[in-house]
């Protein structure tokens, strides 16, 4: 994680043209991430849940959020395509994006985090930014809003990816 810290760009046109254009839909869709690689691969998504746990952020995920964050809980999984992961998520959810009305994203458990936040359709987005990791791939990170309250996720594409699309 140390290597991400300072390589983020905010995604706009030019970023995403210096982008290998394989590459270029996954990073810009602002959709469910979940369901566009089920509708790619034409196969079920599963989640592998890594981590689940209150945990300290990273100081340039702190930055992005418009206020401090005092406690936070992190999960960490895997997005499976016929049981190979495909996808690396990282999702920040700050205790006050995550009580009262939001309570469901504690009970996620092995479903994917965007049955809760696409659930009427498109979640806003506040930000959009890519980078690359070199020997791994690209990544995305994305601040959305879930009724108003602040939810960072981070999506790193693992090579398997390409490998699963059915033609």
């Amino acid at each position: 994680m140390k290597k991400l810290r300072q390589s983020w760009v905010n995604l706009d046109h030019v970023a995403l043209h210096a982008v290998p254009q394989i590459w270029q839909d996954w990073l810009s869709d602002a959709g469910s991430l979940t369901q566009l690689i089920a509708n790619k691969t034409q196969s079920p998504v599963s989640v592998e849940v890594l981590s689940d746990r209150n945990q300290n952020l990273l100081n340039d995920e702190a930055l992005l959020f418009n206020k401090p964050i005092n406690h936070c809980r992190i999960r960490e999984v895997y997005l499976c395509v016929n049981d190979v992961p495909v996808v690396f998520a990282r999702s920040i959810l700050p205790t006050s994006s995550s009580t009262g009305i939001n309570r469901d994203v504690l009970q996620l458990g092995s479903k994917p985090l965007g049955e809760v936040l696409f659930k009427k359709g498109k979640a806003p987005i506040l930000l959009r930014q890519i980078t690359e990791v070199p020997g791994l791939g690209w990544g995305r990170r994305s601040l959305y809003q879930l009724r108003g309250h602040p939810i960072l996720i981070s999506e790193f594409f693992l090579p398997e990816l390409l490998a699963q699309i059915k033609s």
